[in-house]
């Protein structure tokens, strides 16, 4: 799913992502400038920097282990 809601804070698009229950979380924001995204799992609250090019295999890898 992606939020391009625009006019609407990155707060409550991270809280609506929680209310909605969405496992994994992919933040482009700042760290795009240096070529990578945050990866933000759910349920355990763990967060990662990742390279774009290895976004796509970090997520699938996360996949498995999520319910």
């Amino acid at each position: 799913m992606l939020d391009d809601r625009r006019g609407t804070s990155p707060g409550v698009k991270f809280k609506d992502a929680e209310l909605i229950g969405i496992p994994v979380i992919v933040v482009v924001g700042k760290a795009l400038e240096n070529g990578n995204v945050e990866i933000r799992v759910r349920k355990s609250g763990e967060k990662s920097e990742i390279t774009v090019a290895g976004a796509v295999d970090a997520i699938a890898a996360l996949l498995p282990t999520l319910p």
